[in-house]
């Protein structure tokens, strides 16, 4: 399920995927943007959905306690690394990449300068 709001997701982000909805605020949401929420939605039933959250925010706490920047960390969240990997894959490929995040874990990347010290 799609759900157009207009104040949420918050601080920047066009889409959040709350299982089983995928809200988007906006005009519409980019085809792009519905297949990275739709990877999450994959994820989230893969771990049965409540193990997912845990996961994320464990995630993003150690890497803003890594990198003293909520961006970077954002980014650096293996399902999110996953769902950026996967959302110009077709969706055919997607089941078979639900633990594609598992791959993720360990991997550092160097983003771009401009990347540093702000929401999405």
């Amino acid at each position: 399920m799609i759900i157009r709001t207009r104040h949420f997701p918050p601080c920047g982000f066009k889409a959040i995927t709350l299982f089983p909805v995928i809200f988007y605020k906006g005009d519409r949401v980019s085809e792009s943007d519905l297949r990275h929420e739709t990877v999450h939605l994959w994820q989230q039933a893969a771990l049965l959905i409540v193990p997912f959250y845990i996961l994320y925010i464990i995630f993003w706490i150690v890497g803003l306690l890594r990198y003293h920047d909520s961006y970077r960390a954002y980014r650096e969240i293996p399902f999110e690394r996953s769902a950026y990997a996967l959302e110009s894959l077709p969706r055919q490929t997607w089941w078979r990449q639900a633990f594609g995040w598992v791959r993720e874990l360990g991997r550092i990347r160097n983003l771009p300068k401009d990347c540093n010290g702000g929401c999405a």
